[in-house]
């Protein structure tokens, strides 16, 4: 006979649901922590256990049964107070596996042999709560712990790296990579919730760590721990901070993403978490170049408002044997428009910038800056730059940003962009365009450039329909790359169909002679609903790109050609100055410095280009040189160029390169910064770019010697992150004023360590043109230091030997019976505390030592100890009267103390208030400390 679906489902509610009418935690501050009841004849009544048999199996089955998660803190002295009325159960010796608590072993309903002294408390995982406050970001600030429904700080003396990974690790935001903990007095403090946390830095949270005290405590003290997180996803490879391949941090290491792991909505969280503002859309593969590492195991789904993207849903991975990374770039500008000129599509430039709208400065501004907007826009090209100012000056003080477009880019945002050093800008000389507004009837989609990709086809504005695999032929390609100026097709291949739009154009066929796409199916165009799984890709010729990659900018580095869509390596056997240069040119990076080959900047991967060399340093594009007739490649693929355009930065005269004296490269000679005019702000960007840190301090210094500096006035505005995007006087070697020049002290050091996250080093260190690196080592080097190693040696072992000689001359020391003396004067002020079933009690004066290891049980808080008073001069008082112990319990009169932590200072008043605790009598006398 079949079971109604109604009567089932109330048989399975009352199966899953009892352990909640039943059981309760009480004055926890919520259903996840507290006082431990249930409810029995319709009455509820506390449960009570002595401290050898309540520990975390018992409580293990109570937050499993509430469905509270784990258990963070079991404890049987009555925590949250004594119940008022009926002790219900008194279990004994839980397994930790019972389904509800009631089926502990236990003495029957009613039948207790402990008072409500004993009334057992738990407190579940799902109960805490853990935040970074005050920070610059969700991943740095002061350690807080959300305990019975209030925020408190976290105190401990001994606090380390070990303890700040682990909350590093819990909030999702990688490895830790800086931490402190300092105190100031205060009458209005926040109330202290953990103290004496000890980690071993591989807990999954900072509650499964050794923990001495569990608050709330009153304290006249302002305790501040800190830490500061590396982040759970960086950007890597690209020009900044805000544009590159995208890594997570597993375990200590950062690994690679591939590219169809991630969408635009995750990287609209990944911008966000790295303070670069709004992601532009998602570039091809191999934007960046290769990973440089394993891959991580999983997809990332975001809908956009999650602060980090840890805190993103997780899937498994769909793409086996991933090779491709994804790329993302952020961009500070949300948006842009054309104003008054009398359409959308003529007008004054302005620009959207962090929430506030300005008018862009026409003194760089050319024609391919505005060919890029104009088709960012939906204007078409651009057909002329108006004289500056035609259309008005604008509202807001005029930006003054430099965009060096090549005119390929799909958005503004992709264009380098540099306000160092360039000159004012006249008040009313704002950029102006003039777009054809004709709206192009085709595109290609998910390229490196506006001239390779997936082909789609306009149907009406806003809508776009994909060109299916089946439609293969060289006619089609050679009209469309005609049509939009991109020359002739190189490639044509099938892509997988990435969801860009609904509808699938059928019956187009060209025979290639057509001007246009529209003139190519006289009968007309028709569309479906597509079901294809690939899509028609082409790459023609005018997708051709160049860039130089692996060094330490966009204007030095391997260099490496983008054709018939694939990023490629040039050979250097014959690779040339002049070559070079042409290469600097093209790029807007001024001329060649040097055309190294791979021992400065790696060797490259992909395919081979062969269509490069033979330059006579006058074309205008790589491609345009008579390529060599040989063929092959005998000394690697890996030609540079090091242009004059490079920018880069260090800090110079001491030991770290994270503090010293700033000086920047330009025109590939270093030249220090002059302190007049130096915003603080400007440390801020400098620590940040050198991957010093995310602050510093800045302060001007007598200038010492002749070197001469290239900046003044430089005036970082507060969250720059690159030195690059400050405003400054113009670039021009010069003596600093009386001022100075200027020095800049990063708050972390990184010079001891392993994970370097700073970009490459400077290529030089002289404040002459750029020269390269020694290829090896003198001999005459390698002899001394072999020979200074064997005499060091030689002078340990003598060493060694007068010792041993020494000590059999002296006969025994009497060091050891002194030590024990010491050892048993240090035990007669360290007393080994225990818990007492008692709301009154009092913890001996003082410091408290972090213990090695403890163990997760309800046994670890009897493992406290505490020492005199540290070597550095703290007093120790004359230990208080020791709390009495009731023997109503039939128990040897051993003495303990409650479960409360010693205050962490010298005369401190480390107090659980009653409201808090849940009964009166709960003050706490102080255990005198000293930091």
């Amino acid at each position: 006979m079949m079971v109604p679906a109604r009567v089932l489902g109330l048989l399975l509610c009352v199966q899953f649901c009892m352990g909640s009418e039943v059981l309760r935690l009480v004055d926890g501050g919520g259903r996840c922590a507290g006082r431990v009841e249930v409810k029995h004849k319709g009455e509820w009544g506390s449960v009570c256990s002595y401290d050898f048999d309540w520990d975390a199996r018992g409580a293990s089955v109570v937050c499993r049964q509430l469905g509270c998660g784990t258990v963070a803190h079991a404890s049987p002295y009555a925590p949250f107070g004594q119940g008022k009325g009926r002790i219900w159960l008194h279990p004994v010796f839980c397994r930790g596996t019972e389904a509800t608590l009631q089926d502990c072993p236990n003495f029957g309903w009613g039948n207790h042999f402990c008072g409500h002294e004993w009334d057992v408390g738990v407190i579940c995982t799902e109960a805490l709560e853990l935040r970074l406050v005050d920070g610059r970001g969700p991943c740095e600030g002061r350690v807080e712990v959300k305990l019975r429904g209030r925020w408190g700080t976290v105190a401990d003396d001994n606090w380390n790296m070990n303890d700040a990974e682990v909350v590093c690790q819990q909030l999702g935001c990688g490895s830790a990579t800086d931490t402190k903990f300092t105190w100031r007095d205060s009458q209005f403090s926040s109330p202290l919730m953990l103290a004496y946390v000890n980690c071993n830095g591989n807990e999954k949270a900072i509650w499964d760590c050794s923990i001495k005290g569990w608050g709330p405590y009153s304290v006249p003290r302002d305790y501040n721990t800190s830490v500061e997180c590396q982040g759970f996803s960086r950007l890597a490879g690209g020009d900044s901070a805000c544009s590159g391949q995208l890594e997570v941090r597993q375990g200590r290491a950062w690994v690679s993403v591939c590219h169809g792991h991630v969408d635009l909505m995750a990287a609209q969280v990944i911008c966000r978490e790295l303070g670069c503002s709004t992601a532009l859309p998602l570039p091809g593969t191999g934007h960046f170049g290769a990973a440089a590492g394993p891959f991580w195991d999983g997809a990332f789904e975001c809908n956009g408002t999650e602060p980090l993207l840890s805190a993103c849903t997780r899937r498994p991975s769909h793409i086996k044997n991933c090779t491709q990374p994804a790329a993302i770039i952020c961009t500070p500008y949300t948006r842009f428009q054309l104003a008054d000129g009398g359409s959308e599509c003529t007008g004054r430039v302005e620009v959207e910038a962090r929430g506030v709208w300005r008018p862009l400065c026409a003194t760089a501004w050319d024609l391919h800056d505005a060919h890029v907007l104009c088709r960012h826009l939906g204007c078409g090209s651009a057909v002329s730059l108006p004289p500056p100012g035609q259309f008005g000056t604008g509202t807001g003080t005029l930006l003054h940003d430099a965009f060096s477009c090549r005119g390929s880019e799909r958005h503004p945002g992709e264009c380098p962009v540099e306000v160092l050093g360039q000159p004012p800008c006249p008040h009313g000389h704002t950029a102006a365009i003039n777009c054809s507004g004709v709206t192009e009837p085709l595109r290609f989609h998910g390229g490196e450039s506006q001239c390779d990709g997936r082909l789609e086809v306009a149907m009406r504005p806003g809508v776009w329909a994909r060109v299916s695999v089946g439609m293969w032929d060289n006619g089609t390609a050679t009209v469309a790359c005609q049509e939009l100026g991109c020359g002739v097709p190189e490639k044509i291949y099938a892509a997988l169909a990435t969801g860009s739009g609904p509808m699938e154009l059928q019956e187009l066929r060209c025979d290639g002679t057509e001007e246009l796409l529209a003139h190519c199916n006289a009968s007309g165009m028709t569309t479906k609903t597509s079901h294809s799984h690939e899509e028609l890709a082409i790459a023609c010729s005018g997708s051709r790109r160049l860039r130089l990659a692996g060094g330490p900018g966009r204007c030095a580095g391997r260099v490496e050609v983008y054709s018939r869509g694939t990023w490629g390596t040039i050979c250097q056997d014959t690779w040339t100055l002049q070559d070079a240069t042409v290469v600097c040119r093209q790029l807007g990076c001024g001329w060649a410095l040097e055309a190294p080959g791979s021992e400065r900047f790696g060797p490259g991967t992909g395919t081979l280009w062969l269509g490069a060399g033979g330059c006579s340093g006058m074309e205008d594009a790589l491609w345009h040189c008579p390529a060599p007739l040989e063929r092959g490649c005998k000394h690697g693929s890996s030609a540079g160029a090091v242009c004059s355009g490079l920018l880069d930065l260090r800090l110079t005269g001491e030991s770290s390169r994270c503090s010293g004296y700033l000086e920047v490269l330009h025109e590939g000679t270093w030249g220090r910064v002059c302190a007049n005019g130096t915003s603080p702000a400007t440390a801020t960007a400098v620590c940040h770019q050198l991957g010093c840190g995310t602050g510093g301090r800045l302060e001007a210094v007598p200038a010492q010697g002749s070197d001469p500096a290239w900046l003044s006035w430089v005036s970082c505005e507060e969250g720059a992150r690159l030195l690059w995007h400050c405003p400054s006087a113009p670039w021009q070697l010069q003596e600093c004023d009386p001022t100075g020049i200027t020095h800049i002290a990063c708050e972390e050091d990184t010079s001891d360590r392993s994970e370097a996250t700073s970009p490459a080093p400077a290529l030089t260190h002289s404040t002459a043109p750029l020269m390269a690196a020694p290829r090896s080592t003198s001999a005459l080097m390698v002899l001394c230091v072999i020979l200074g190693m064997l005499l060091c040696l030689a002078l340990v072992a003598l060493a060694v030997q007068a010792q041993r000689a020494r000590a059999q001359c002296q006969g025994p020391s009497k060091d050891a019976a002194s030590e024990v003396v010491y050892e048993e004067l240090d035990y007669s002020l360290m007393p080994e505390y225990q818990e007492v079933p008692s709301s009154t009690g009092s913890l001996s004066q003082g410091s408290a030592t972090k213990m090695a290891d403890h163990p997760r049980d309800g046994t670890e808080e009897n493992d406290l100890q505490v020492s005199p008073g540290r070597d550095t001069g703290t007093d120790v008082h004359d230990s208080p009267a020791q709390p009495q112990h009731s023997p109503s319990h039939g128990y040897d009169d051993a003495m303990t103390v409650p479960e409360v932590p010693p205050s962490l200072h010298t005369r401190d008043a480390l107090v659980q208030t009653p409201e808090d605790m849940g009964y009166d009598d709960a003050g706490v006398r102080a255990l005198a400390t000293s930091l």
